[in-house]
């Protein structure tokens, strides 16, 4: 069985040794001749309808049939970021210019010539304030870019210029440590802008007017039920590309799909709850392999800051903190996920800060307080009654009802959200109510009308740095989905990181600013570290994952043994 723990590489800041792409493991191969067929079966539960790369839409697939400055490519090591539209890359002393000399054999999948025009295109298209995409904020510190996208400055004004057709320069407004980590996604992937422009409103939408600069591209749409990509004659790269076609197909049922694997039609699977349990004792004896790895999300309670709930208490740490301390991370996991690892803080393990992990460095924010009352219903209620005085309420603890705010109705939720309920109950004594909206448009409604007490959510990461999870708790930086959270403090710590390039001084405000937001105001209660689980055929060799590229990433590759 592989079992990987991802670990992945940080970016450094200055100035950078950064390889173009290593050999494929397939390389130890390369006198041998494949007699499989080299396709793959995968499945997955919805397609994306999306396929403007500017919008984010559809991350798993763009970052693998598309390709920016960057590639974000994982195996046993962890994940590294590697140049892949560039070749090299100069950054000035003062870590404010980059200059990227691209690679002159890049091709769009018609034979165009990738070149820094489509950077520069993709990168004004994204700040454009008429398309109002969610991800212009990525990159404001380049010189003019905020200002653009505000409406206050102009396309020409924005310091992301080709100098010539493979020379692409960046500037930046003050240095940032954390620049480079954000080239991986896909809004700031190059744009063709004939095709872009002659589409209009019909980019993005319709995946056949699409060109494609990564190993794949997409072939063959069959809307909610298959999908093809084929490999990309015209990658750069496409002599180590070995798979030919990769069959998606929608299964929505975790049974069928289970069913599908067994029986072999499946070659590649990523199994839920009972399923995951089953298949990994499974992999343990040969029979397939199995990989977990880490991936770049928390989830756990939402508290609400707006109005203080509809009990008017959530106004109170101390009650904040025995509703998150009335849940047994571990018993939860267990009983209703069958994966992820219990969280004990904000930033996921599969950040990485500096060369290594992030966590390892600054350990889990409330572990130790948590260990002090888990399991311990007196001490939980006394807690809950001590933010009752100090809020003055006299209402016995029994006579209470929060509202916990839910959505969905797959059996895991509901699993979910029941454990919850009776944990809060059991423990605490009170009334817990379930205000269960029926689709996410009605939630996202109750929830910035504040009419809850609290909500299961998290963040999922766009870039490798802890800034992009704990920024979110800035203030209005993402508002009701956060629970209305401020604190000037936080704030400041925050504004503290603009410019600063000492990773030592960095770390520490990183620190302190997790220590403000989960043990001084409990603003947030972490319930699980996100991880993936990957059933793959023993006859699927080198298959990459990867947490901030494409989650299913193809490019290496290939099929031997499934004939024999």
């Amino acid at each position: 069985m592989r079992k990987i723990q991802k670990m992945c590489a940080a970016l450094l800041a200055g100035v950078m040794t950064v390889g173009t792409f290593a050999p494929s493991v397939f390389a130890d191969e390369a006198a041998k001749e494949l007699t499989d067929e080299q396709v793959i079966n995968v499945r997955t539960t919805a397609f994306g309808n999306n396929y403007d790369v500017q919008d984010m839409g559809w991350r798993w697939m763009m970052a693998a049939c598309y390709e920016g400055l960057y590639r974000d490519v994982a195996d046993e090591n962890g994940d590294k970021f590697i140049l892949a539209g560039a070749e090299s890359v100069d950054i000035s002393d003062d870590g404010t210019v980059y200059t990227y000399h691209l690679r002159e054999d890049a091709k769009w999948s018609d034979g165009v010539p990738v070149t820094a025009h489509d950077y520069e295109y993709g990168w004004k298209r994204l700040l454009n304030p008429d398309y109002a995409y969610d991800y212009a904020s990525f990159i404001y510190n380049v010189v003019g870019a905020e200002e653009y996208n505000s409406g206050e400055g102009s396309a020409d004004d924005v310091m992301a210029v080709a100098v010539d057709d493979y020379t692409f320069e960046v500037t930046l407004k003050v240095a940032d440590p954390t620049f480079e980590s954000k080239l991986v996604a896909t809004p700031l992937y190059p744009t063709r802008e004939d095709l872009a422009e002659a589409a209009g409103d019909n980019w993005g939408k319709d995946w056949t007017l699409c060109v494609y600069n990564g190993p794949f591209c997409m072939t063959d749409m069959v809307v909610d039920n298959k999908m093809v990509w084929t490999k990309n004659a015209e990658y750069w790269d496409a002599e180590n590309v070995h798979l030919d076609t990769i069959n998606w197909y929608i299964v929505a049922q975790e049974s069928t799909a289970a069913t599908m694997f067994e029986n072999g039609e499946l070659d590649q699977y990523q199994p839920t709850g009972d399923y995951a349990i089953k298949f990994e004792k499974e992999a343990e004896e040969g029979k397939y392999q199995y990989m977990v790895t880490d991936y770049p999300g928390t989830i756990g309670l939402r508290f609400n800051f707006i109005n203080g709930g509809t009990s008017g208490l959530m106004s109170n740490v101390k009650i904040r903190k025995a509703i998150s301390y009335s849940i047994d991370r571990e018993e939860m996991i267990d009983a209703v996920y069958g994966r992820y690892n219990p969280a004990y803080s904000y930033v996921a393990p599969a950040i990485t800060f500096n060369g290594s992990s992030y966590r390892s460095q600054v350990g889990e924010v409330i572990e130790d307080e948590y260990n002090e009352y888990v399991g311990d219903p007196d001490k939980i209620v006394a807690l809950f009654q001590e933010g009752l005085d100090e809020l003055g309420v006299e209402t016995p603890i029994e006579d209470i009802t929060l509202t916990y705010l839910t959505s969905g109705s797959t059996t895991e939720v509901q699993a979910e959200r029941e454990y919850i309920q009776q944990s809060l109950e059991e423990t605490l004594g009170l009334t817990v109510e379930l205000s269960v909206a029926g689709d996410n448009s009605l939630f996202i409604a109750d929830r910035n009308e504040g009419n809850y007490d609290f909500f299961l959510g998290g963040w999922y990461s766009d870039y490798n740095d802890p800034l992009d999870f704990l920024y979110t708790n800035y203030t209005d930086a993402y508002g009701m989905s956060f629970g209305g959270y401020s604190n000037p403090d936080y704030d400041a710590l925050a504004d503290q990181l603009v410019g600063e390039t000492d990773m030592d001084k960095r770390l520490d405000i990183y620190k302190q600013m997790e220590q403000v937001l989960l043990l001084d105001d409990c603003a947030f209660a972490p319930i699980y570290y996100a991880t993936k689980q990957v059933l793959l055929q023993n006859w699927v060799k080198d298959y990459r994952t990867s947490s901030f590229g494409a989650s299913a990433e193809f490019i290496w590759t290939y099929i031997d043994g499934k004939n024999q």
